[in-house]
């Protein structure tokens, strides 16, 4: 839930609306917390893949895989915003920000994933020892298949939904001119893909150690979770285009516009409070 939902919805996408909404990225000071969120971006996405590599906790390694994550979200808004208060081409800032707000969406499915992966893991093992376990895709197969598709989504491999959204920031990042911070986002991806061989590795793969060869895979509604989850990050990638006008486009424009999408439904609202008013006047003695 915190990976998955809290960071996402009261973290990162209340922090980009307050920039835009409260600050403002047309005023003059516009500019500079673009830069900010472009730092903090950069900064998230590679100390946190850097603390990632060393982890052989695979819960604390998933935990700081998604402090490297968020920082894609933060350097694809901060970069269409950036461009927005600069007078840059709208087109690339929208892509910016559309691709910031859909590895959002990507990022708290494929991550939930893995993290009901490894409570999986645990729930069979008692551990979350990457050394002390192997071989999983022999006795926990739909654990392991999810974990791989999971694995698969965050590491940015197509089709998988974690390819589409990375890409879609790396492109608007370099058509903005920054072309250094798109390097260092495709540095980032590779890391995190050699991040989740190396939980493939030593996780599902290999020999299965003698104390956990007699186990059983997880209960059936923990796999049932898991597999919902792992076509979700399937669906997400291959109907990209058919699910961004009601899932991503809505939330960019709430974040950039936020005063003319609401206005889209002021005569709904207006004529909702007349509605209450008229009641609570025939409800008067």
């Amino acid at each position: 839930m915190l990976s998955g939902v809290v960071i996402k919805a009261v973290g990162v996408y209340a922090v980009c609306r307050i920039m835009f909404s409260v600050f403002g990225m047309a005023s003059a000071t516009g500019g500079m917390y673009a830069n900010v969120l472009i730092a903090l971006g950069i900064l998230s996405m590679v100390i946190g893949a850097l603390l990632a590599i060393g982890q052989w906790d695979f819960k604390r390694l998933l935990a700081y895989s998604s402090i490297s994550h968020m920082g894609y979200v933060f350097l694809g808004v901060g970069v269409g915003a950036a461009l927005l208060a600069g007078g840059g081409s709208s087109s690339v800032a929208a892509l910016a920000i559309f691709g910031g707000l859909f590895h959002l969406v990507n990022h708290a499915t494929f991550k939930s994933l893995l993290f009901l992966c490894s409570g999986s893991v645990e729930y069979v093992t008692h551990t979350r020892d990457l050394n002390q376990l192997g071989g999983l895709k022999h006795v926990m197969p739909t654990t392991a298949g999810c974990c791989r598709i999971g694995s698969l989504s965050i590491a940015g491999v197509p089709p998988f939904n974690g390819f589409w959204s990375k890409l879609i920031i790396i492109i608007a990042v370099a058509q903005a001119g920054y072309w250094g911070l798109a390097a260092v986002t495709v540095l980032v991806s590779f890391v995190t893909l050699l991040l989740f061989v190396k939980v493939q590795r030593y996780t599902l793969d290999g020999s299965t150690p003698e104390r956990i060869r007699s186990i059983q895979d997880s209960p059936a509604p923990m796999r049932v979770a898991m597999v919902c989850l792992a076509i979700a990050c399937v669906l997400l990638g291959i109907l990209a285009p058919l699910h961004k006008d009601i899932l991503i486009e809505p939330a960019a424009s709430a974040l950039v516009d936020g005063r003319g999408y609401i206005e889209q439904f002021q005569p709904k609202i207006k004529t909702t409070v007349v509605a209450d008013l008229e009641l609570t006047e025939d409800l008067q003695p």
